[in-house]
């Protein structure tokens, strides 16, 4: 019984020696098999930036928290708009952003 089993096993090793020579190619480490390393997405602009339907960001307004009082109620209430990126920090939000 014992024979039988280091029998298979020798017929498998003798099998797969020449898929031996290919596992350096084999292994996910190797820049030939991934391709182009991934992109990283910049977390903190992530966190603040979102896309929106026609290829542009949005993000809220800054100045909510405290000393709010000063400011007339129209220039308060204008703060709870979104804010649209501009063309030059699209090109930048693209760049940091690249699977949004």
């Amino acid at each position: 019984m014992l024979s039988g089993i280091l029998g298979q096993l020798r017929a498998t090793v003798q099998r797969l020696a020449p898929l031996a020579s290919m596992l350096p190619l084999l292994s996910p480490q190797t820049q030939q098999i991934r391709g182009m390393a991934k992109l990283k997405t910049h977390k903190g602009t992530a966190k603040r930036w979102k896309a929106i339907d026609n290829g542009l960001y949005q993000r809220r307004q800054t100045g909510l928290r405290h000393k709010n009082l000063r400011l007339r109620s129209d220039i308060r209430r204008g703060k709870h708009a979104p804010v649209v990126c501009t063309e030059g920090q699209k090109r930048h939000l693209d760049r940091l952003l690249p699977y949004q």
